[in-house]
């Protein structure tokens, strides 16, 4: 007698006692039923978003609710949307409520805090499976957490990943009109996707500058507070100055106003920290315990992240692969240095041609010199890409514009070119130790590529 063993998402199940006759051997064989080729068989033939699909996911979501007994109903939820920022604004979240002495867990597209543990976020999702999700929401509960921070995508929201977790301050960083495209087929569905999140929320977080701001007003259930720059907020960052190394501006909330010094790069990071002091403020932190805490505040890995090898000019790696944060970062960097910007950057897979249309005008408009070259193409070409890409560029190779495949000999061409007072900005993967082509998975690290460079350049 054997036993039938079903293997989903790595749980396994044993069904029933089985006899299984294997008529080559004539011998009674262990029959394994390994349904995880079947479920990737299952993903291609019925669409993403096809409802049996989306019943899938909302089934899972349920069972692993159960499994780890409403561990979000044990703490308060804080959850961050938007096209951009999202990774940031929670870090600086978490570092702020941790640091004010709430015991804080937080699960990003970065790396996942249960209270003072750190665990790096191998999976590279924005939002995790509702299984990992509730484990990790489980964990957070054992440690004794009173907050959780989490970074959610649209696709999590649509999938029904966070079904069973209550939300109770929904925050929005920022909304552009070309991201998932390929998944919610309209920029209009996509909002609407996201603004579901406000809802049911107690609280909601606005970003006053954002176009889209009054949709998310509109659908939001619970009270809104805003935050902003250009236009008056509730929470308002006046006086901004913006240098190399930091970021100095005056904070006005109702009738109390300070200034902070905080080490962040930009004007988008300066977004990102206004809806991070929000929420710190809505949680009773003091005005006086903010500005403390952000000037001691440390650099996030992969998110403009300075490599320094002894070496005459600048070196740094960021996530940026969406456009609207690829403009962003680039003018926020022309405005600071003195010498050239050289961008090495790809296009990332799974994206609609727009996309990498849209990204190849901005490293044409912005960057002093282009190396273009392989991001995570997945399962597209990454050719194709590039060729999409290449097209939006108006430079002949090897005038200030250079396609290079390899991603290894991208950025070593544009550290062994780059001369004194330059800055070679190595955008698209961040913090990721991984690239996917294809079907193959190869430990490649942006950040430990450029310091073994660096260091073979100094010998």
């Amino acid at each position: 007698m054997s036993r039938v063993y079903l293997t989903i998402d790595n749980w396994q199940f044993s069904i029933s006692d089985f006899r299984f006759f294997d008529l080559k051997t004539f011998n009674y064989k262990l029959l394994t039923i390994n349904c995880s080729h079947m479920l990737s068989l299952l993903r291609k033939l019925i669409p993403e978003r096809s409802p049996l699909r989306l019943a899938y996911h909302k089934a899972m979501a349920v069972f692993f609710a159960y499994w780890y007994r409403f561990p979000g109903k044990k703490m308060k939820i804080v959850a961050i949307t938007g096209t951009s920022g999202k990774s940031t604004t929670a870090e600086l979240m978490w570092f702020g409520l941790q640091k004010s002495g709430k015991k804080c867990g937080m699960l990003s597209g970065i790396q996942f805090h249960f209270g003072d543990e750190t665990l790096p976020n191998h999976t590279l999702r924005t939002t995790l499976s509702s299984r990992r999700t509730q484990k990790y929401l489980r964990h957070m509960v054992r440690e004794g957490c009173e907050i959780a921070v989490l970074e959610v995508s649209s696709h999590a929201i649509d999938q029904h990943r966070l079904w069973g977790v209550p939300v109770d301050i929904a925050v929005l960083t920022n909304v552009a009109n070309n991201e998932h495209l390929d998944y919610h087929k309209t920029f209009a569905e996509y909002v609407q996707t996201k603004a579901k999140m406000f809802l049911s929320a107690q609280k909601v977080v606005l970003n006053q500058d954002d176009e889209q701001k009054e949709v998310f007003e509109k659908m939001a259930g619970g009270a809104k507070h805003t935050y902003g720059i250009k236009k008056k907020s509730d929470i308002q960052a006046t006086k901004p100055k913006f240098t190399p190394d930091k970021i100095s501006f005056d904070l006005k909330m109702k009738e109390e106003k300070i200034h902070i010094n905080v080490p962040l790069v930009g004007r988008h990071n300066l977004e990102n920290l206004l809806a991070a002091i929000s929420v710190l403020h809505l949680e009773k932190v003091r005005l006086s315990t903010i500005q403390k805490t952000f000037e001691n505040f440390k650099s996030i890995p992969g998110r403009l992240e300075i490599i320094q090898e002894g070496q005459p000019f600048s070196v740094i790696v960021d996530h940026t692969y969406k456009p609207p944060a690829l403009r962003a970062v680039l003018q926020t960097l022309k405005k600071m240095i003195p010498g050239r910007l050289i961008v090495v950057w790809g296009g990332t897979g799974s994206r609609l041609p727009s996309f990498w249309e849209e990204a190849g005008q901005i490293l044409d408009e912005l960057a002093d010199e282009i190396i273009l070259t392989t991001d995570d193409p997945y399962k597209d070409d990454p050719k194709k890409i590039a060729r999409i890409v290449r097209q939006q560029i108006h430079r002949k190779e090897g005038d200030r514009f250079f396609e290079i495949e390899d991603r290894y000999e991208a950025i070593r061409y544009a550290l062994l070119t780059a001369e004194k007072k330059d800055t070679v900005l190595i955008a698209g993967r961040g913090h990721e130790a991984t690239q996917t082509i294809g079907k193959k998975v190869i430990p490649f690290d942006d950040r430990a590529v450029a310091r073994e460079i660096l260091q073979t350049m100094k010998n």
